[in-house]
């Protein structure tokens, strides 16, 4: 299939530079001496003001960071096709954990990012429009040829198809000083405040699922630096390694897709019990479903604080209760509002998770299979990031998930945004994640504490559905991500 496309403006700025910038000089002292004050981001000034009130806790992202070229066409090519884009290419950043630090950033989030990108123009241009976002980037590795992804965008269905080339030096397993690169990047998210380690309250770490064996480090190191730190994985296709990484997670986002391949479960609310079982140490499992909105099942206190909108369901009715919920979406969505309107969101409870563990616990008589499935996609991802011939291994959770104790759990289910302008959807869960740390990272810095009161989580769910939203409404990952103040101006409106 061949692609025809103008030549882009932005393209022959983004590709000019090259040779080694100012700032990878920078960014090796600053690892060298564990620090990260010297040559910091000017960016880190520009939109603090319209960030939240409080001090945030530093927020440090820990994953993937790439060149996305973006093509927009009429229609997908058939095979052995010729057509033509209907505008210039657009070249942009990309990379989970990048866009969703970038996302955080924009909301006035004190953020750094942990990632490798190469030693070329692409890398540097890459780094330049972090630090221009508010992200701190000291504790980036430069090495090889930046990975990038070639995105054809749908305009008539509204979808798009990435194809992926990786660097050509990826982070090697043993290559990161885990403890190093993580006090450069809190230090890179303190500095401006003039604040210690010992005087700042605990960090958040975002995690995009890959570079696992890095980023399993990172975690390690985290809960070592401060046992109450809080540790969010994002879970969006099965992995190598990912399931210990998902096994020291406080908080798990998902994928739609996910909680049906890990568990083998046909009912999304089933799914998300069964996860609960699967992953005790996760107090919340937050899916993204796209045009659909998000859920987002919470454990423990953060459970019992939440008021229930329903009725009480049956315990062992988690699919019916969830269907009621998805009803209440449509009917909400029936007309379309001139302007984006904030969602809904609706709430069960249960007072008590105890009854469920004959359903749901993975050590039930028919979990061997799902794990057997789960076990061999895992190997398979492997084998295609590390090449057929390298070693794979893969641990299973099972043994070390018991029963849930005899606490709450809650179901909080959020509508998408009415009235949103869908432009490309690419990038839009890494929006949310980023929206969604933003918040927490504002939450535990306000408290001081990981509790985060009874209206956190509804509110939270409604930011990050805004900030997704409005991302939508351009293209790529990261053109139409929002400030803080068009937000603000949503919910105001």
């Amino acid at each position: 299939t061949c692609l025809h496309s103008q030549r882009s403006e932005g393209m022959s700025a983004f590709c000019a530079r090259g040779g080694e910038s100012n700032f990878t000089s920078r960014r090796r002292h600053a690892l060298a001496h564990g620090t990260a004050r010297a040559g910091r981001s000017k960016a880190l000034r520009a939109d603090a003001a319209m960030g939240p009130a409080s001090p945030a806790a530093p927020l440090v992202f820990v994953g993937g960071a790439a060149v996305d070229w973006i093509a927009r066409v009429g229609g997908f090519p058939e095979p052995d096709a010729k057509i033509r884009t209907t505008a210039p290419i657009e070249v942009q950043g990309g990379g989970n954990a990048a866009n969703a630090a970038t996302c955080a950033g924009r909301l006035g989030a004190r953020v750094a990012l942990i990632s490798k990108v190469g030693a070329d123009s692409n890398g540097n241009d890459l780094v330049s429009d972090l630090e221009k976002n508010g992200v701190d980037t000291s504790a980036i590795l430069r090495q090889g040829r930046t990975p990038f992804t070639y995105i054809l965008v749908d305009e008539t269905s509204n979808t798009r198809t990435c194809i992926h080339t990786p660097s050509d030096a990826p982070m090697r397993p043993n290559e990161l000083d885990a403890t190093k690169a993580l006090d450069t990047a809190i230090y890179g998210c303190l500095w401006k405040d003039h604040c210690s380690l010992d005087e700042a309250c605990s960090p958040v770490c975002v995690f995009d699922g890959r570079i696992t064996e890095n980023a399993l480090r990172v975690a390690d190191a985290a809960r070592e630096l401060r046992d109450d730190a809080l540790l969010i994985v994002e879970a969006e296709r099965l992995r190598s390694h990912l399931e210990e990484l998902l096994e020291k997670a406080d908080i798990i986002v998902a994928s739609k897709h996910y909680p049906f391949e890990s568990t083998g479960e046909e009912h999304l609310g089933d799914a998300l019990i069964s996860m609960a079982f699967q992953y005790p140490r996760a107090r919340a499992i937050v899916v993204t479903l796209g045009s659909r909105g998000a859920v987002a099942l919470l454990r423990g206190n953060w459970a019992t604080e939440q008021e229930t909108t329903d009725e009480h369901p049956a315990a062992n009715d988690v699919a019916a209760s969830l269907d009621a919920l998805q009803s209440k979406w449509q009917s909400s969505s029936s007309h379309e509002p001139a302007n984006l309107r904030v969602p809904d969101v609706a709430c069960i409870r249960w007072d008590d998770a105890a009854p469920l563990e004959s359903r749901y616990s993975p050590n039930r008589g028919d979990a061997s299979e799902r794990d057997a499935r789960r076990t061999a996609s895992a190997l398979e991802e492997g084998r295609r990031n590390a090449g057929a011939d390298a070693p794979i291994t893969s641990s299973s959770s099972q043994d070390n998930c018991g029963a849930l104790p005899a606490e709450s759990l809650a179901l909080l289910a959020c509508t998408a945004c009415a009235g949103a302008k869908i432009v490309d959807t690419t990038g839009a869960g890494d929006a949310f994640i980023g929206a969604l740390s933003a918040e927490l990272a504002s939450a535990v810095g306000a408290s001081r504490s990981l509790s985060l009161g009874s209206t956190f989580w509804s509110s939270a769910l409604r930011t990050c559905s805004v900030v997704a939203a409005l991302k939508c409404g351009g293209v790529g990952a990261r053109s139409a991500l929002p400030r803080r103040k068009e937000v603000n101006d949503v919910f105001r409106d």
